[in-house]
């Protein structure tokens, strides 16, 4: 089942009786951080590329637009992943009882280990820790890419493939930790099915970009990378 198939399944998902109520927390919590995100963003943006463009020579001084341009693309994935990391972490075991709902709607009763709340917190702020420590040096190196004249031009497509991979490992995430499975063989199972999880992925960052469907994008997209592990990875 391709990515796409699977978010439109979920968002179908969510709307249904006894899963509509966990949806309301994880939509709070994503609607507060993005729009904290979004005001410090737009505020600092021209200081960041004006900073960038001055480190410049002047013989370079030509390259200022592609900077300009891919300094907003930098800035605008930085910003998601920046929303994902905070509001998945805060959101984490409410996405993780979502998750568990879903799973289990899908498949007729299908029932996860029991887990006290303590440690359900615990371990999914511990999973979320997991998964910023596997982003970190990958979006340093990206960074590092977006700067270094010729590779630049490479780097728009680099995010946005990089950026469909994170959001599918992010979201697909929730129902593996609810069945025990580790995030290394994740990633392994995952790769697997990487353009269908790319497809996935691509999809949920453009839709982070559109007022008023980015307020409610969180729970879709956890129903989402459920529907995704069921169809794809579960077996």
């Amino acid at each position: 089942m391709n990515g796409l198939d699977c978010l439109v399944e979920g968002f179908a998902l969510i709307r249904k009786p006894g899963i509509r109520r966990y949806v309301i927390v994880p939509t709070v919590i994503n609607t507060l951080v993005l729009i904290v995100l979004i005001a410090i963003s737009v505020s600092k943006f021209e200081g960041w590329v004006t900073a960038i463009t001055n480190m410049l020579p002047d013989w370079l001084s030509f390259l200022s637009w592609v900077i300009y341009l891919v300094g907003l693309i930098v800035v605008a994935f930085v910003l998601f992943y920046s929303f994902m990391i905070v509001a998945n972490l805060i959101a984490s075991p409410f996405n993780a009882v979502l998750s568990a709902k879903i799973e289990e709607a899908l498949t007729l009763g299908h029932l996860h280990p029991d887990t006290d709340l303590l440690s359900m917190i615990l371990g999914a702020i511990a999973r979320e820790i997991s998964k910023v420590l596997y982003l970190l040096p990958r979006l340093v190196l990206l960074m590092l890419l977006s700067v270094i004249p010729l590779l630049n031009t490479f780097a728009p497509l680099l995010w946005i493939l990089f950026g469909g991979w994170m959001v599918a490992i992010q979201y697909c995430d929730y129902a593996a930790d609810n069945n025990l499975v580790g995030f290394r063989v994740l990633r392994e199972r995952m790769l697997v099915h990487k353009l269908s999880a790319v497809s996935f992925g691509i999809p949920i960052n453009i839709m982070l970009a559109i007022p008023l469907i980015n307020l409610f994008l969180l729970p879709i997209a956890v129903a989402g990378g459920t529907v995704f592990w069921v169809r794809n990875l579960r077996d």
